[in-house]
């Protein structure tokens, strides 16, 4: 699917509601951005799972060898990562009526920007997550591979 350009958008969502419709394109921007922060939610939920996960397992896994601990801990790094680029880059709020703009054409334009911003921060925070999950499945694989290296609880 071709990209259109940012001014393509601005003139296709000023011929849809109108010129003098600030209610309807803030609104179209709003839900817009609500669709960005509940999939960006759905990740940090996602880094919460792995982070205490690894709390519980983590010394298991990390047990199995040197290359299992070098795994597991750069996966829950990475994953770490991820959720820092959602929390400050896309969760980080800035109110739609504060985006600068000498006119509706201006305002939408800045918006739009904006939005664009956060989505390419996403989509960042999604290969981040997916290459810590990656990272982590490898070190969980290490040790199903090998489940006699990894030392027992032992009751501790």
């Amino acid at each position: 699917m071709k990209k259109i350009a940012r001014e393509e958008e601005v003139d296709r969502l000023v011929e849809l509601v109108g010129a003098g419709s600030w209610d309807a394109l803030h609104g179209i921007l709003e839900r817009q951005f609500a669709v960005l922060h509940n999939r960006a939610q759905v990740l940090i939920g996602l880094c919460g799972i792995v982070i205490t996960t690894t709390g519980f397992s983590g010394r298991l896994i990390a047990g199995t060898s040197p290359h299992a601990q070098g795994l597991i801990i750069a996966g829950v790094a990475i994953v770490l990562l991820s959720a820092t680029l959602i929390v400050w880059g896309v969760q980080h709020i800035r109110w739609l009526t504060q985006q600068p703009g000498d006119d509706l054409r201006g305002w939408l334009l800045a918006s739009l920007a904006y939005r664009d911003r956060k989505t390419t921060i996403y989509r960042v925070a999604i290969a981040f997550l997916l290459v810590g999950l990656s990272f982590y499945v490898v070190a969980i694989a290490m040790m199903l591979l090998h489940p006699t290296a990894a030392p027992s609880s032992g009751g501790r």
